[in-house]
């Protein structure tokens, strides 16, 4: 099924059902309406891959995310993709799995399908990554994190500072025995600044950090692995009476494990986490924790690459969204 079909179904002139096409704002509304109902009725698909050779545009944005799991990065998704369309832009979705060399495939691979722009979960990337989208001539948005090195601009939050201001938080609360639960670091610059923090607020407040005070969960965390680690956490000699998690899921599962075994908080121990999922606040101890903006990560993500898109030029910034301590009853 061709054009020549639609053209030749609808009785109207090739350049006519082209123009209605690509320009619907020159053709009369009736003349829309008839080329769309013989379309409807041929069941007509446009050729994206040879409009895009004339036109140079693919109307795709590359989008990596790690996780889809957790619902922050599922509403930094969806506030990608409700920002792009109206603008005819769609998303391409890929998953890391936190894993660099997952993010190269998914790179080349929106290259390779000449993708117009490209938006990044991080900034932990393969060598290889990393000049490829340096070479990339259109626009490349970092999300999630505030650093320096920015490939052309980014969107986040201060990681780093948050963990300190919830480790402050807590040392200012009188808990003397805090304990950190995070993911691995390794190739996860999010959960490295998040940890950075905490050590650092813990040394300058003057307490110790000892092996055991940060706990590592394999990624990705999920909610079953919560109750275990604090289960493990609460038989120890010395018991932490407070528990900072990296993640929320973890975080939440923790919650849930220790009030179904008579384990009060904050009373015996205090629970915060990181990332407000909706769920946190309706808990039968509505739990502390950072909220981070993840919808408003990806419309600011999605508007600065439409803007790139339409000639604005790289300052090589980053727009920090911010993120809010939301103090509740778990501590």
């Amino acid at each position: 099924m061709t054009l020549k079909d639609v053209s030749k179904a609808s009785g109207l002139s090739l350049i006519t059902v082209s123009r209605a096409l690509r320009q619907p704002e020159t053709v009369h509304a009736d003349t829309r309406a008839k080329i769309q109902a013989t379309i409807d009725e041929l069941g007509y698909i446009p050729n994206l891959a040879a409009r895009s050779l004339v036109s140079q545009r693919s109307d795709m944005i590359g989008v990596v995310v790690p996780i889809l799991a957790s619902s922050l990065f599922a509403d930094f998704a969806e506030g990608v993709s409700k920002t792009l369309e109206p603008h005819g832009q769609r998303m391409l979705l890929a998953v890391s799995n936190w894993s660099p060399e997952k993010e190269e495939e998914a790179i080349r691979t929106f290259i390779a399908r000449q993708a117009d722009g490209i938006i990044l979960t991080g900034f932990s990337h393969t060598e290889a990554t990393r000049k490829l989208l340096e070479r990339f001539p259109g626009p490349v948005v970092e999300a999630w994190n505030k650093r320096d090195g920015v490939i052309d601009t980014a969107v986040g939050f201060d990681n780093h500072a948050a963990a300190v201001e919830m480790t402050q938080y807590l040392i200012g609360k009188g808990y003397r025995e805090i304990v950190m639960v995070g993911g691995s670091s390794i190739n996860n610059d999010q959960a490295a600044d998040r940890t950075r923090g905490f050590v650092e607020a813990m040394k300058s407040a003057g307490r110790e950090v000892r092996s055991d005070t940060i706990v590592e969960f394999e990624n990705p965390a999920t909610i079953e692995s919560g109750g275990p680690i604090l289960q493990s956490l609460m038989a120890r000699p010395r018991k932490p009476d407070a528990v900072f998690f990296l993640a929320e899921l973890p975080a939440q599962g923790a919650m849930l494990w220790a009030l179904s075994h008579g384990i009060s908080v904050p009373q015996d121990v205090a629970i915060a986490g990181f990332g407000d999922l909706s769920l946190s606040a309706l808990l039968p101890v509505p739990m502390t924790t950072v909220q981070i903006l993840g919808r408003d990560i990806g419309e600011q993500a999605a508007t600065k690459t439409l803007a790139r898109l339409q000639g604005a030029e790289s300052d090589h910034a980053v727009l920090d969204v911010g993120y809010t301590l939301k103090l509740r009853s778990s501590t």
